[in-house]
């Protein structure tokens, strides 16, 4: 049966052989071997088993196969951020194993749920945010927190008053289900992140633990040369990795210890059925850059719970968190000038500057040499800057733009309002920075073009 996933062409047969008549139902990759050295693992999955396969940089692969009748979990290695690896268990102990980068996480952490649901893509779950706080509220069934968490990440106390949860529409999953509420719909550096965690648990069960993490990262990733000659280059920095135990064991038992309790006959404190709801606070980092997808850089914030389950596929859920400047920023009046026979200058006006908002300025183009102006181009411009082990690059992108014909632009002060974009948000973070420009450009005929940029804010 032909893979509809990229498996590279030297090894591909191999997995079709392997798949026989069968269909592949999904897949997932990695960069490690099953050693947990550079090289490749490919996971692919069938209705009826798991195909595993290794091997370092060309180097043979090896397959292994693994009965999804026999598996009873998956137990991932460490804590919330960077390399580890996740175990595939069966009743007897550890059925096979894959190794996975930092960048790789996310997608290994919900290896179980793929496996026990079957499906090639998972929904993240939304938050949701509280029409207010401290208001008028019975705590019902919320249970003591442990005092066993790590810095920063302090269980707080069940308010005194505040507005009741709503109730999850429909039906709770035989597995059991999260919901969480802030107090915020985003966060900001140097603030807290407060909320309600709870927890639907229908049916009385022996549980590690039910925690939650609290993550933010921040990753690059540049690519360079071509061909055999191409390598990517990677940085990843952990802005956050805090969590909590709200019941049970409070830390994860690695993959040492994971592998032990599969085969051990160990008793686990019992979670009685009911819903449970769990108040937390998370301080977010002063100084930490917002939430980004770009072409090289990317910074991403997100809760995280987790039931832990022994001999069995934990119940997880992943809510991204918006995390953004506080408030507008204060932009001083700025001005510059280009030099040479065309020259421009420009100024923007001061005041404060926030997504959405209008910058005003203007320009004054002088012509000397009498040369064809074509066009006075105002662009506002998202700049990413990105590094990675000795490596930079830049990427450029045209958020809004006004035009100017040059004819009627000639000794006069021009002014002008250009919207800066919704996503407006300038940052610094450890290996990237975003930063926004004000561009005045003059379009000359048969010249090289003349621009002036000025920093927003």
């Amino acid at each position: 049966m032909a893979l509809k996933t990229t498996v590279p062409i030297d090894i591909r047969r191999q997995f079709e052989d392997a798949l026989g008549r069968e269909s592949e139902s999904w897949a997932v990759s990695s960069s490690r071997n099953r050693a947990g050295d550079p090289g490749e693992t490919w996971v692919v999955a069938t209705k009826t088993r798991l195909l595993v396969g290794d091997r370092g940089f060309g180097g043979p692969v090896t397959i292994g196969e693994v009965r999804l009748s026999e598996v009873k979990g998956c137990e991932l290695e460490g804590g919330s951020f960077g390399a580890g690896r996740v175990v595939i268990v069966g009743k007897a102990g550890a059925l096979d194993h894959v190794c996975f980068s930092s960048l790789e996480r996310d997608d290994f952490s919900r290896l179980g749920d793929r496996i026990r649901s079957g499906a090639a893509e998972l929904p993240v779950a939304e938050a949701k945010v509280m029409g207010e706080t401290r208001t008028s509220r019975r705590n019902k069934n919320i249970e003591a927190v442990p005092v066993a968490a790590l810095p920063m990440a302090l269980p707080v106390d069940a308010p005194s008053r505040r507005k009741p949860l709503p109730p999850r529409p429909g039906r709770v999953p035989a597995s059991g289900a999260f919901d969480l509420f802030l107090d915020q719909p985003a966060a900001f550096p140097g603030s807290n992140l407060t909320g309600v965690l709870r927890l639907h648990w229908p049916k009385e069960k022996p549980v590690r633990g039910v925690r939650l993490y609290w993550t933010g990262r921040e990753q690059t990733r540049i690519t360079v040369g071509s061909g055999k000659h191409q390598r990517t280059y990677r940085e990843d920095h952990a802005w956050a990795s805090y969590r909590i135990g709200f019941f049970g064991a409070p830390d994860p038992l690695g993959f040492i210890g994971s592998v032990g309790d599969a085969m051990s006959s160990a008793k686990h404190p019992v979670l009685k059925a009911g819903t449970w709801e769990y108040p937390f606070e998370f301080q977010v980092p002063a100084g930490a850059p917002a939430e980004y997808q770009g072409t090289h850089a990317t910074v991403t914030w997100a809760l995280e719970a987790l039931v832990d389950i022994p001999r069995a596929f934990d119940l997880t859920a992943r809510y991204p968190i918006r995390v953004i400047p506080q408030g507008p920023a204060t932009m001083p009046a700025r001005e510059g000038r280009s030099d040479g026979s065309v020259f421009v200058r420009a100024w923007l006006n001061g005041g404060n500057v926030g997504p959405g908002a209008t910058v005003t300025g203007s320009f004054r183009v002088g012509n000397p040499s009498g040369k064809t102006i074509r066009w006075v181009n105002v662009r506002v411009l998202r700049l990413e800057n990105a590094a990675a082990k000795g490596h930079t690059r830049q990427a450029e992108t045209v958020e809004s733009a006004i035009r100017f014909a040059g004819s009627q632009v000639r000794d006069m002060d021009v002014p002008f309002e250009i919207r800066l974009p919704p996503s407006f948000c300038p940052w610094t973070g450890r290996f990237s920075r975003l930063s926004y420009l004000v561009e005045v450009a003059l379009d000359v005929a048969w010249a090289f073009d003349v621009n002036v940029r000025l920093g927003v804010p």
